[in-house]
């Protein structure tokens, strides 16, 4: 099963991190001093969507990280 390997934990967790950061800066909108951003609310939005990806990572897999057999 591909959720043992190594490999997939190590691209689900750069998956994981891109999700986030990529969120931050999709609420962030141009303009907006870093100081009056809602972080409570951003941080919200990207955490959810960071879970959101997990879920999606274990129910599906992930395409860079093949099963045995797969060549």
């Amino acid at each position: 099963m591909v959720i043992y390997k190594k490999e997939f934990w190590k691209a689900t967790a750069i998956r994981l991190i891109r999700t986030f950061l990529t969120t931050i800066l999709g609420v962030w909108t141009a303009g907006q001093l870093i100081t009056d951003i809602d972080w409570g609310t951003t941080l919200l939005s990207a955490g959810s969507a960071t879970v959101y990806i997990f879920i999606l990572c274990l129910a599906q897999g992930l395409p860079e990280v093949k099963e045995d057999g797969d060549e």
